[in-house]
C-alpha cells in the first residue's frame, strides 16, 4: 500500500546534528536581542538625558505606551476629584503635575506634555537610576530588567516591535513605583492622596496651593 504524501519509511525523530544546530540558531537570536536591548535601554536613557524632541523618545515607547499618554494628557484636562479616586498613584501623580505645571505656567513644550513631564519631571525614571539594576533578560518578545538584588522580579519591561525593543511604559510605571504605593496602603490613602504628598515634598517651598484644588480641572 502506498503511504501518505510527504511520508518517508526513516525515523521521524530530528537528527541530533540538526537539533544541535537549530538550538545554537535560537541561542544566537536570543543573544542578538539581548545586546539590542541593552543597547536601546542606553541610548534611551542617553536620549532622556538630553532632552531629545519628541519623535525620538516615542521611538522608544510601544504604540499602545504612546495611545496611553494622550489618554492620560486627556484626563489631566477633565477628571474631577470623584474620578482621580479611581486613579493609581502614578496616573494620579502625573495629572496633579500636569495641572501645577499649567497653573504655574511652566511648561517649555507645546505639545506631547504629558511625554516629557512623566519622563523629565515626575521623577519615575530617577528611581531606576538609583538602584543597582540586575543582568536584562529576554525570552521570546518579551525583554526585562530587575534589581541586582533580585533579577527575576522586574522592574521594567520591554516588548519586540519586528526589528527593535520598546519600552512597555504603561506595564513599567506600575512595578517602578509599586514600593512608593506600599505608603497608601499603610496609611489607608488613596492614590490621588499620595500624589499630593509627593507633590508637596518636591515643590512645597516653590508653590503654594499644593493641595486638593488640583483635583479638579483648572479650566484648560
Amino acid at each position: 500500500m502506498a503511504g501518505c504524501a510527504g511520508s518517508s519509511g526513516g525515523s521521524s525523530q530530528e537528527s541530533p546534528e540538526t537539533a544541535a544546530v537549530r538550538n545554537a540558531k535560537v541561542k544566537a537570536q536570543e543573544a542578538d536581542k539581548l545586546a539590542m536591548l541593552e543597547s536601546m535601554f542606553s541610548v534611551f536613557k542617553e536620549s532622556v538625558k538630553n532632552r531629545a524632541p519628541s519623535d525620538v523618545l516615542l521611538g522608544f515607547l510601544t504604540d499602545s505606551s504612546e495611545y496611553w499618554l494622550d489618554t492620560l494628557e486627556n484626563h489631566a484636562k477633565i477628571y474631577d476629584a470623584a474620578a482621580m479616586d479611581t486613579c493609581q498613584f502614578y496616573e494620579a501623580y502625573a495629572i496633579v503635575l500636569y495641572r501645577l505645571f499649567e497653573r504655574e505656567h511652566l511648561w517649555d513644550v507645546t505639545d506631547y506634555r504629558m511625554l516629557y513631564l512623566l519622563l523629565y519631571n515626575s521623577g519615575f525614571l530617577d528611581l531606576v537610576d538609583r538602584v543597582n539594576m540586575g543582568p536584562f533578560e529576554v525570552k521570546n518578545d518579551r525583554g526585562s530588567v530587575g534589581l541586582a538584588k533580585s533579577p527575576k522580579v522586574p522592574i521594567m519591561l520591554f516588548t519586540w516591535d519586528d526589528t527593535q525593543w520598546k519600552l512597555d511604559l504603561i506595564e513599567t510605571l506600575p512595578l517602578i513605583t509599586k514600593g512608593i504605593e506600599a505608603t497608601a496602603a499603610k496609611k489607608n490613602w488613596t492614590g490621588a492622596k499620595l500624589a499630593l504628598y509627593w507633590l508637596d515634598k518636591k515643590y512645597h517651598l516653590q508653590y503654594s496651593r499644593l493641595d486638593e484644588s488640583l483635583f479638579e480641572p483648572i479650566g484648560f
